[in-house]
C-alpha cells in the first residue's frame, strides 16, 4: 500500500514532470519487470514503462525465444545496483510503470536498442518516445537480439495466442 501511495503523489500533478526516487534493484522477474527498494526500505514492483520483453517460462508455458536472455540482459544491467526511477503510476496489476536509470542510460531504451524488448503498443506512449522508436529501428536493422529470429512473435500476439495475461 504504501508503494501505491508513494506512485499517487509522485503523479497526482499531470503538467510537472515525473517525480524520481532512489532504489536498489533486488530481483529481476523478466526483461521488464522487476523489484526494488526505496531509500526508505518501500519494495517496489516495477514495471518498466513503453516495453514489452519477450515472454519466459510461466505456468507450464515454454516462454518467448530470447525470453530468458531478455531477464539476464536486464538484470546484468541493474541487479544490486542503484538507480534513478521516473514513477509515472501504477498498472493494472499494481505495477509500477517506471522509467529506470542508471549511469546516465535509459535502461527502457537499452532493452530496446539490444533487442531484447520491443515499444509496447498497447497504450499510447507516454515518456521518451522518439527514443524508443528509434532504438526498436536500430535494433531491426542490425537484427539484434530477438530482430535476429527468422520468424519474430511479438510477446502481445504469443501472450493472445497461449492466453497469458500480462
Amino acid at each position: 500500500m504504501a508503494a501505491i501511495s508513494l506512485v499517487l503523489l509522485a503523479t497526482a500533478a499531470q503538467a510537472t514532470p515525473p517525480r524520481g526516487i532512489l532504489a536498489t534493484v533486488e530481483r529481476v522477474t523478466d526483461g521488464d519487470t522487476l523489484m526494488a527498494t526505496s531509500e526508505n526500505a518501500t519494495t517496489l514492483r516495477i514495471r518498466l514503462l513503453g516495453i514489452d520483453a519477450p515472454e519466459t517460462p510461466h505456468r507450464g508455458k515454454p516462454g518467448q525465444p530470447y525470453g530468458l536472455e531478455a531477464g539476464r540482459y536486464l538484470a546484468r544491467l541493474v541487479l544490486n545496483r542503484q538507480v534513478r526511477i521516473e514513477l509515472f503510476g501504477p498498472d493494472a496489476y499494481r505495477r509500477i510503470l517506471a522509467v529506470l536509470w542508471y549511469d546516465g542510460a535509459n535502461v527502457n531504451v537499452e532493452m530496446v536498442r539490444a533487442g531484447f524488448a520491443e515499444v509496447y503498443r498497447g497504450t499510447r506512449c507516454r515518456a521518451y518516445c522518439r527514443e524508443m522508436g528509434d532504438a526498436e529501428r536500430w535494433a531491426q536493422r542490425e537484427r539484434a537480439g530477438m530482430w535476429a529470429q527468422e520468424r519474430y512473435e511479438s510477446p502481445v500476439a504469443y501472450r493472445r495466442r497461449n492466453r497469458i495475461s500480462s
